[in-house]
């Protein structure tokens, strides 16, 4: 039955109960609010406002430089591309250059970053690059090549010029950077066409010398004609040289960036691959050297091709090509976003796709330069059948054409290159400048405070609610109702700096030796019309009606455990049966702590064990107080075993002899779970009255004594609510009316801390 009212209780939860723990919590909500709201403008006012400037970059997507030089197509992507940006914009090095200009410029004296701290100690360089790039942060907007960079410093103009700062320094890094790759190769082309150019002068002035000394003009058709194939074939061979070359250097140039940023790099990048991609790359090298060799052995045979046919199969050749490009692409771009460069190259994806660009063309032109020289090898052999004065002149024509060729592809290159470098430098670019901001974006003031406001509450009404939900005591009317249990009454709290005065006035008129034997708990007899003695009379009217086939001539008074006022309930009713008529003796049964004789002011050592033990008279133990009705037995000296004289045979003749005497005998017990002594005792009573201190007693406590007290027979009359706080019980209809009635009319009633006794 009580694991059902257990059951009950928890399930039965009204918006009553809601509210009253608001209401019981509501000093730990306003103090909650309090501590948390003055907090936060504590907070808000003081710390230093903070201002954001922000920059807006584009990274253009500039065409690198090999495929304007030599058709090599790239390999990368964007996203790889913007993303190795963002973490140069991060970057220590980058950080470092930013201070250095910081500190060589003008306004320096009057950023934070220069200033010393309150121990006079200025910041390192390396707490500056902290502070820097902790106060940075990059956004890439979406599906662009934009980048918002922003700063956030102490004061407006600090954050905006610092972060113009940061995007300068980035702009002239990048295209420093972009200028590097490009200036390498550049000299390399410009050496080749210096040297080109002196072969050049040298194979002209060697044609006309012999030309002059053999008095030779010209060659004849068919000399000139394989002369100029032969040319054409050896020119394209010294450009695929050429393209090796810078294929080589650019190579060496990306490895070199490599090495300075990470440190860690293969010798070979070409290991950087997978068996799929360096089959594309050798089929590309096939492609590119059968391409060559179709074209030159048309030429070679003398024919003049039919232009349609001819288109036809060197776009045949050209779409396998393209087609082998656009899957090197797709594999080289899987291998860049993939571990095998991400983790160490995760700064360099760029130019690992670049070098395996360069890697694969480097392939391609080798096969290129392979199938030149044969189709030379062949010319060769047929120029040493001409005549010996004839292949002289032939010699010197071609070995001009060559060269001039050369110069021409040389010169074109090395003005590409040029427009190519001066381009470089607008990969980055500023499109807007931050601006000093018009107001701090923290501390927000407003949203703030709105905060602290909702969790300052939230806060305390959640405490409130945990508080109630770890509080396991019984607080009101309501809980032991849900619990199953009848109330005989509820007694309020009672307010002892109320009854102390009227015990001082009581004590003028009844006397300062007797006034001193009535402790103030014993508001029924202090005040009579107060609404704590009306509630021990509705106790005492419950109690006549309890047991309607005979009258309570004996009642056991007791508790769950210690103070819970068990001791206070039983004088109080003791004298409330007294006045009525009726002639009640108050039994103090707790032969451990003993506590009415104190109520009082008798003295304990004549009475209940002294008479058990048959040392005193009946007669002896018995002492009257201030009422003609009331009776009190004190417990006597404490015995060593109280659970055995309560169980004694003399005890039965003594409570025998009570209900013969008077109306009404009450005993005052100790607690049900700390001993056995009420136990015992509620077999040889009437009927047992359980009391319920509000707020403190424990609902658990609770159900375990009504189980002790039901396992010897024993059906408690019901519960007595005791120490209820009427203020706490919100929404409780009946102390509402209860108190409303009991006050006096007109009258603001006064708050004052209660000092609360039970016993």
């Amino acid at each position: 039955m009580l694991e059902n009212m257990d059951q009950e209780f928890e399930s039965q939860v009204s918006i009553n109960d809601y509210l009253r723990i608001l209401y019981q919590g509501r000093w730990i909500i306003i103090v909650s609010f309090l501590v948390v709201f003055f907090t936060t403008v504590y907070v808000t006012f003081t710390t230093p406002p903070q201002y954001e400037a922000a920059t807006t970059i584009i990274i253009e997507s500039a065409g690198a430089m090999e495929r304007t030089m030599f058709d090599i197509n790239y390999f990368g992507k964007d996203n790889t591309m913007m993303f190795n940006q963002i973490e140069i914009l991060k970057s220590r090095s980058l950080a470092e250059n930013v201070i250095k200009r910081l500190d060589l410029s003008d306004v320096r004296d009057s950023l934070k970053l220069f200033q010393p701290d309150d121990d006079g100690d200025y910041l390192s360089v390396r707490a500056m690059v902290a502070i820097l790039q902790s106060n940075m942060t990059i956004e890439q907007k979406r599906d662009t090549d934009i980048l918002d960079l922003t700063y956030t410093a102490g004061s407006s103009f600090e954050a905006a010029y610092i972060a113009n700062i940061i995007a300068s320094e980035f702009q002239i890094r990048n295209s420093e950077a972009n200028r590097s790759e490009v200036s390498e190769v550049k000299d390399f082309v410009q050496d080749r066409l210096d040297l080109k150019k002196s072969e050049l002068e040298q194979s002209e002035n060697q044609l006309r010398a012999y030309q002059e000394k053999e008095k030779v003009a010209s060659l004849d058709a068919e000399t000139g004609e394989l002369v100029n194939r032969m040319a054409e074939a050896e020119s394209m061979l010294e450009q695929a040289r050429v393209e090796l070359q810078a294929n080589l250097e650019l190579k060496r140039s990306l490895t070199e960036q490599l090495e300075q940023r990470k440190q860690i790099l293969s010798d070979d990048l070409s290991e950087i691959s997978t068996p799929y991609l360096q089959s594309l790359q050798e089929q590309l090298a096939t492609a590119v050297s059968e391409r060559t060799l179709y074209i030159t052995a048309l030429e070679a045979q003398g024919q003049t091709p039919n232009k349609q046919y001819y288109e036809a199969g060197v776009q045949e050749y050209d779409n396998r090509i393209q087609a082998l490009r656009e899957k090197l692409q797709e594999e080289a771009g899987k291998i860049s976003s993939s571990s095998m460069v991400k983790d160490p190259f995760a700064l360099s994806q760029e130019l690992v796709n670049k070098a395996l660009t360069a890697d694969a063309e480097i392939k391609a032109t080798t096969a290129k330069i392979e199938a030149l020289q044969d189709v030379v090898a062949d010319y060769n052999v047929k120029l040493e059948n001409l005549p010996v004065k004839v292949l002289e002149l032939a010699r010197l024509e071609r070995k001009r054409k060559v060269d001039e060729e050369n110069f021409i592809f040389l010169t074109k290159k090395l003005e590409e290159m040029k427009i190519q470098e001066a381009g470089q430098s607008k990969n980055v670019r500023i499109i807007d400048e931050a601006i000093e901001p018009i107001s701090p974006v923290k501390p927000k003031k407003k949203l703030n405070l709105m905060l602290g406001v909702l969790i300052g509450l939230g806060l305390g009404v959640g405490l409130a609610f945990l508080r109630e939900y770890f509080d396991n005591t019984i607080k009101s009317h309501e809980d032991l109702e849900k619990l199953g249990f009848n109330i005989l009454a509820s007694i309020p709290q009672i307010q002892m700096d109320k009854y102390e005065k009227k015990l001082e006035r009581k004590l003028e008129k009844i006397g300062p030796v007797e006034g001193r034997k009535i402790e103030s708990r014993l508001i029924t007899h202090l005040d009579p019309k107060s609404p704590v003695s009306e509630a021990y009379r509705t106790l005492r009217t419950n109690l006549q009606f309890s047991k309607v086939d005979h009258q309570l001539k004996s009642i056991l008074v007791t508790s769950s455990g210690p103070k819970e006022g068990k001791s206070t309930t039983a004088a109080n009713l003791a004298i409330a049966l007294a006045q009525i008529g009726q002639k009640v003796v108050l039994v103090d049964a707790d032969f451990r702590r003993p506590v009415v004789h104190s109520i009082f002011g008798i003295k304990k050592d004549e009475g209940v064990t002294n008479y058990l033990m048959d040392t005193i008279k009946f007669d002896q133990i018995v002492k009257p107080t201030f009422n003609e009705n009331l009776f009190v037995i004190c417990s006597g000296v404490l015995p060593p075993n109280p659970s055995e004289l309560l169980a004694s045979k003399a005890m039965e003749n003594l409570i025998e002899r009570l209900i013969k005497d008077f109306d009404t005998v009450i005993f005052d017990s100790p607690p049900v779970i700390a001993v056995t002594d009420a136990a015992i005792l509620s077999r040889k009573v009437d009927g047992t009255i359980l009391v319920v201190n509000s707020g403190n007693t424990n609902r658990d406590a609770l159900i375990r004594c009504n189980t002790l007290l039901e396992s010897v027979g024993t059906i408690p009359l019901g519960i007595l609510l005791n120490g209820v706080n009427i203020e706490g019980m919100y929404g409780s209809y009946y102390y509402y009316y209860y108190h409303h009635y009991y006050s006096k009319p007109g009258r603001k009633k006064k708050k004052s801390m209660s000092k609360i006794i039970s016993i």
